[in-house]
């Protein structure tokens, strides 16, 4: 069963939502509160897979695994606002149907968003790591996170984490593999550099340029 939210919260997060959505352009998710939690196979019917980005930036990981994949309707999360505007306007250069954003902030809401069961893959994209210990309260992968991404994975869904913080990484680890929803794919704590023919983000780029490793976290759900 769908986790359901209090008829008050459902009605303020729509509202705040439906606002960001219409700021984001053509491309946005439209939201309200008739369409929560949210079913993107209800809401897509012409499309038989679905997969979720968190942290898409400026969205070049985004379209370029769109455009690999044009049988999948690509959603991906991002919370500014300038990010998801940009991409969609490459994205309409581009010419790739398959997308749209949700500008949300996870680490304020992420919780019965979306109904259950949905996504086959889900890619967390170099989250903030937070490097001082002082705020290290502020990265989202926790336990309560984990169980979250499980139940809107279906069956075999493909995650994957990616950042170039190591500690970040062991962290992230630990959270996904104190639960057997998901089997690690290298093996228990274990990660690779490099995934073939995966795009690359703008962050990613980044940091490969700045000589830091890449840490790739790889779980199928059970």
């Amino acid at each position: 069963m769908a986790q359901t939210l209090p008829v008050a919260i459902q009605e303020k997060l729509a509202r705040i939502l439906a606002l960001k959505a219409k700021r984001g352009g053509e491309f946005a998710l439209p939201f309200d509160k008739d369409n929560f939690p949210l079913s993107v196979a209800r809401q897509f019917p012409e499309y038989q897979k679905f997969a979720l980005e968190i942290g898409c930036g400026w969205g070049e990981f985004t379209r370029a695994s769109a455009a690999q994949n044009t049988d999948v309707m690509h959603l991906a999360v991002e919370k500014k606002l300038a990010r998801v505007i940009s991409s969609g306007r490459d994205q309409r250069r581009e010419g790739l149907a398959n997308i749209r954003y949700l500008i949300l902030d996870v680490a304020w809401f992420f919780e019965g968003i979306f109904a259950e069961q949905q996504f086959n893959a889900i890619t967390i994209n170099f989250p903030d790591p937070w490097p001082k210990a002082r705020h290290h309260k502020h990265r989202f992968i926790s336990s309560e996170f984990v169980a979250e991404l499980a139940r809107l994975a279906a069956k075999d869904c493909l995650l994957t984490f990616a950042t170039d913080n190591y500690a970040y990484a062991r962290e992230a680890m630990q959270a996904f593999e104190a639960t057997d929803a998901f089997k690690n794919m290298q093996g228990p704590f274990l990660a690779s550099c490099e995934i073939e023919g995966r795009p690359r983000s703008f962050f990613e780029t980044l940091h490969r340029n700045e000589g830091a490793l890449i840490y790739f976290l790889r779980y199928l759900k059970a």
